[in-house]
């Protein structure tokens, strides 16, 4: 109720403040000719006012929102046309038409460098920040959030006209691993010249409208004195029950020479480094288009499950990152970076379980967690361009990381309680070289080889202390020894090597042609040993008993194929097939279990359609192949929990799925509308599935590869627009799938059902509080045969960013979320809220800052998860209330 009055109040306070009138009408040229993109300002010639700013559309129409009453210099601009100057001053809506005259001179033609506000050419829009800030921005996001048609997040991601940008580039070099995040929130917003929005971005200039690329990169160029410049800023914080932050930021450019430093240390609740930070370096989701099983890896491996907590009650970072990129000449480029982190966290669980099997078995388990992390990723590289039709580009990538780990679990049942003491220590190392060639021969003939080897380590040793013997029977305890202490060793070793050879031919300017022709060889050995440690130090060795395995896996995978490229007005068709020849061989303790090879064809479609500049849609269709790993063939026990074991299968093949995808945008400046919308369908023909034998809690999960029937289906929209000072959101999205598993012995149908709608209205104000506020409402139902669990999660928020006194600026945020199992009747509700206080007086280099982060102080959050044969309700405790007063310093 408090929430709602709060947002009525300020929603009714910017509504009666909104005093704006609307100045439109159209931009030509003196044949009445529409002229698209033109640039039209208005530059108020009062304080206190923002510049306003349109495009004109495809039509040449133009809107502008004004300020009643207030003076505004109107100036309308577009290349090659001479300039339009006029100050008006609107009591009511007006409509006005501006036409522009070629520029000339009677004493010959003059080259005239024009800087419009906006400038759009074909697929790169660059913004002149100038235009657009008003000198209270901290930080490039805050000049970002200013710019038509890009959005920001709150935690940094940026889009486009609704689509996502990949990668940012400082002066066309790569922002350390070119997540944007980390330039959003570091980079200075003084230093800001313009910023590039460069759609379907290719590193290799010449492979542009051949290689397709959907990416959207930001590149950002910096003001003349700063291309030769130090600069950086400097924030250190503190506050109560020893919270403290400590975050240099330091840069220098030269024509030649980037340097970039920063640092992170802090422990008030911020994580430095995320997962999401983790799947990006390693490619994000290019690497996912490229190779699936490695993509998906990525999230199982042991140091993503160091990163994956991100609700805790304690976390401490100390992060470096530094970076250089140097021109050795104007053909070779080098660039490196570095970057360490040093972590701690604490977290705690508590989950109420309930066993969809036999007797609906009920757990409660409390979970507390101490973890200690080291990685570094480090990569160099070199990029030489001798001419405009040859890029060569070599790199290497370092990765390691080394932890430990302290786990405590209480499990409790009506039959029994389990006491559990975990130690871990997961470490690794991965070092991969890449080697790339393109080269235009001519017009019609361009070619690419690439090239990659790459040899990775995981090492795991857990030390297991039990109450009491789990899985007697399976495990063969010495039951004489009053302690069950079972110590596991894991040990992985990865050899990989892949070459691709691609030629693009141009039959015809509309008629392409791309063979290919390729190889990946993988070599994978993989070990497990469980043992008991007995009192006097001995070890008892459980191999006898079907556990611990020595897996040595190979595979080879070679094919050729080819893509044919057309395009017929504004559509273009571009269908492909490929053949791939799997070999493989599965040697368990230096004994062939397997040694098999099958063809598979695999075909793509793409249909692209560009409706008009603002207006696409796209058709994709795959019929696509993935492998499992080592670990999944390793066909011996291993404890994976407590109350889980697990056994892999060395009869495993490749997954087969076909996936299908329609997506439609739209957006226009003009009408001020941004529109997404997109259907997908996946069918997996066959599969690499658990099967799961339940008693009681205990589990034991074997993989087997099936043709059981699966299906989902997907889509998702949402609708943006702006309508003076407010923009409006709405969202939604449908996830439905089918499937089958076996669990003990007998195979079992299920459908989930997920969806959602979401909603937000959000203001521009020049003098105003500006606030976001809305809903968050999902459902989820799990179904089978035998049960039926639905859940539903409402989430109303609230942002607010206030700029007033000219030096202050107030961020406040709340969030009310309530979540309900109905099935159970269970209901949990909590309120979390952060506010900020910025000072900054204007000219000077201090600032000074007072942040409260979970002022409710609330305990924990509340969450519900769902399986096959499980029910989840989650209380996840997080960190207290903190209060902390921050000093800044601009370098």
């Amino acid at each position: 109720m408090k929430f709602t009055i709060f947002t009525l109040f300020i929603i009714g306070l910017s509504f009666c403040h909104a005093q704006n009138t609307q100045l439109s009408g159209s931009v030509k040229d003196t044949l009445d000719q529409p002229l698209p993109n033109a640039n039209i300002l208005a530059f108020p010639q009062e304080s206190g006012f923002q510049t306003r700013f349109a495009i004109s559309s495809p039509q040449g129409l133009y809107k502008l929102q004004l300020e009643r009453n207030v003076s505004y210099r109107v100036e309308v601009s577009y290349m090659g046309f001479a300039k339009i100057s006029d100050t008006i001053s609107l009591s009511e809506d007006t409509v006005r038409d501006f036409k522009m005259k070629p520029l000339s001179d009677q004493l010959g033609e003059i080259v005239i460098k024009q800087r419009l506000a906006v400038k759009v050419r074909e697929d790169t829009i660059t913004y002149r920040t100038d235009n657009f800030v008003t000198g209270e921005e901290r930080k490039l996001r805050d000049i970002l959030k200013k710019l038509p048609g890009v959005e920001i997040d709150r935690d940094g991601n940026a889009t486009v006209n609704g689509k996502e940008v990949t990668k940012l580039m400082v002066e066309g070099k790569d922002f350390f691993t070119g997540d944007e995040k980390l330039g959003v929130n570091n980079i200075p917003a003084d230093a800001v010249d313009e910023v590039e929005a460069i759609d379907n971005y290719n590193e290799v200039a010449f492979l542009k409208g051949l290689s397709d690329s959907d990416k959207m990169v930001l590149n950002i160029k910096l003001k003349e004195g700063k291309k030769k410049f130090a600069f950086g800023d400097i924030e250190v914080g503190g506050g109560l029950e020893d919270r403290y932050l400590i975050h240099p930021n330091l840069f220098y450019y030269s024509a030649k020479t980037a340097v970039n430093a920063i640092g992170d240390f802090i422990n008030i609740g911020q994580k430095s480094f995320t997962l999401s930070d983790y799947i990006n370096f390693e490619g994000g989701f290019s690497l996912l288009s490229k190779d699936p099983s490695a993509y998906f890896n990525l999230g199982n491996d042991d140091f993503a499950q160091f990163l994956n907590n991100d609700d805790f009650v304690y976390n401490k970072n100390e992060f470096g990152a530094f970076s250089i990129s140097q021109e050795l000449s104007k053909s070779t480029n080098i660039d490196a970076y570095s970057i360490v982190s040093n972590g701690k966290l604490e977290a705690r669980n508590e989950s109420d379980f309930t066993y969809l099997t036999g007797e609906q078995q009920e757990e409660n388990r409390t979970t507390t967690t101490n973890n200690n992390l080291l990685f570094t990723l480090n990569k160099l590289r070199l990029r030489y361009i001798p001419d405009s039709g040859t890029d060569l580009y070599a790199a290497s990538y370092l990765k390691t990381s080394k932890g430990d780990g302290l786990n405590h679990v209480l499990s409790q049942t009506p039959d029994q309680n389990t006491f559990v003491d975990t130690q871990t220590q997961p470490q690794s190392l991965d070092f991969k070289t890449e080697l790339s060639f393109n080269r235009q021969f001519s017009y019609k003939h361009t070619s690419t080889v690439e090239a990659a080897v790459q040899y990775s380590q995981n090492n795991n040793d857990r030390d297991w202390l039990f109450n009491r013997p789990v899985f007697s029977g399976v495990i063969p305890f010495n039951a004489e020894d009053d302690t069950y202490n079972l110590v596991q060793t894991t040990r992985s070793r990865n050899y990989d090597f892949n070459i691709n050879a691609k030629h693009y031919w141009v039959l015809h300017r509309f008629h392409h042609i791309y063979p290919e022709v390729g190889i990946n060889v993988t070599h994978q050995n993989y070990t497990t040993l469980d043992t008991q440690r007995l009192n006097d130090g001995s070890r008892l060795d459980f191999t006898s008993s079907g556990f611990n395995n020595d897996l040595f896996f190979k595979l080879s995978d070679s094919y050729f194929g080819f893509q044919y490229k057309a395009k017929a007005d504004d559509v273009i068709f571009k269908p492909g097939l490929f053949y791939h020849y799997y070999s493989w061989s599965v040697d368990q303790f230096e004994t062939q279990e397997v040694g098999k090879g099958k063809p598979v064809l695999l075909p793509e479609l793409l249909v692209e359609w560009e409706i008009s500049s603002g207006e696409k849609l796209r058709l994709k269709y795959n019929r696509l192949s993935q492998f499992g790993n080592a670990s999944q063939l390793a066909n011996r026990l291993r404890l994976s929990s407590f109350n889980g074991l697990f056994s892999g299968n060395e009869n495993l093949e490749n997954q087969l799925s076909h996936s299908a995808s329609l997506f439609y945008s739209k957006f226009s400046l003009y009408r001020g509308i941004f529109m997404n919308a997109g259907l997908s369908y996946r069918h997996t023909e066959d599969a690499i599935r658990n099967t799961t034998q339940i008693e009681g809690i205990d589990q034991i999960n074997t993989l087997i590869y099936t043709d059981l029937p699966e299906n989902s289906y997907g889509t998702n929209a949402s609708f943006s627009k702006k309508i003076s000072d407010y923009r409006f959101t709405l969202g939604g999205n449908l996830n439905l799938s089918d499937y089958s598993r076996i669990i003990n012995n007998a195979t079992l149908a299920y459908n989930s059902v997920n969806y959602g709608y979401n909603f937000k209205t959000e203001t521009s104000f020049d003098t105003w509080p500006n606030l976001e506020t809305g809903l968050r409402h999902s459902f989820s139902d799990f179904s089978s045969d035998s049960f039926e669990s639905t859940f539903q999660r409402i989430t109303p928020f609230a942002y607010l960013d206030y700029d007033f006194l000219e030096d202050f600026i107030l961020k406040a945020s709340y969030e009310f979320t309530y979540y309900e199992n109905k099935a159970q009747n269970q209901i949990n509700h909590f309120q979390e809220a952060g506010a900020s206080l910025f000072y900054q007086k204007e000219g000077s280099a201090w600032g000074f800052e007072l942040e409260a982060q979970n002022i409710f102080d609330i305990r924990f959050r509340a969450s519900n998860f769902f399986s096959q044969f499980l029910i989840t309700d989650q209380r996840t405790f997080i960190q207290p209330r903190t209060l902390i007063f921050k000093v800044t310093y601009k370098l």
